[in-house]
């Protein structure tokens, strides 16, 4: 990794881990789960997150609780978590991809480098050699990574731009 320029500015001002311990010595479930510093600023990752779990919390240095972050460390996946409404609320990275939470949209990236975008009924994809798909409850729509292909299909007719001129035809 590259060293940071001096340009950067303070987002956050500490790094706590915890430990978080869901359930009693008892074996019942806790309403809110006991957080564990542990002494040696090591934590095993447990099987199950529901037991047991390591986070990190990083605090806002605008003193802003919304801007905090959560990491949450399991086995399988990092989890990034905060309260903002402006801003990403989560990220999850996992072996297959990097999913984003952005107010109510889901962006995820794939190991090929494809983008999906969703939001309530439209979907967006970016595939990984630059083609673009499009579909929304009425049209479907794409273009070819090359740009020289270009389609629109909606319920009645289908449109296409091609190398070999304009095609419109009812379906």
């Amino acid at each position: 990794m590259s060293r940071p320029g001096s340009h950067l500015r303070r987002v956050w001002t500490s790094a706590q881990l915890l430990v978080g311990f869901h359930r009693d010595p008892d074996g019942r479930a806790r309403a809110k789960p006991r957080a564990w510093p542990p002494g040696n600023g090591r934590a095993s990752l447990h099987p199950n997150p529901e037991e047991r779990e390591a986070f990190v919390v990083m605090t806002s240095a605008g003193g802003d609780s919304n801007r905090d972050v959560q990491i949450k460390l399991r086995p399988d996946m990092i989890v990034l978590r905060r309260d903002s409404e402006a801003a990403w609320q989560g990220v999850r990275i996992d072996e297959s991809a990097i999913s984003i939470s952005v107010a109510g949209i889901l962006i995820r990236v794939g190991p090929d480098g494809s983008v999906t975008r969703e939001d309530e009924g439209t979907t967006t994809w970016l595939e990984a050699d630059g083609g673009v798909l499009k579909t929304t409850g009425s049209v479907e729509a794409s273009m070819s990574g090359d740009g020289m292909e270009l389609t629109r299909r909606t319920p009645d007719r289908l449109s296409a731009i091609t190398g070999h001129g304009v095609l419109t035809k009812q379906r």
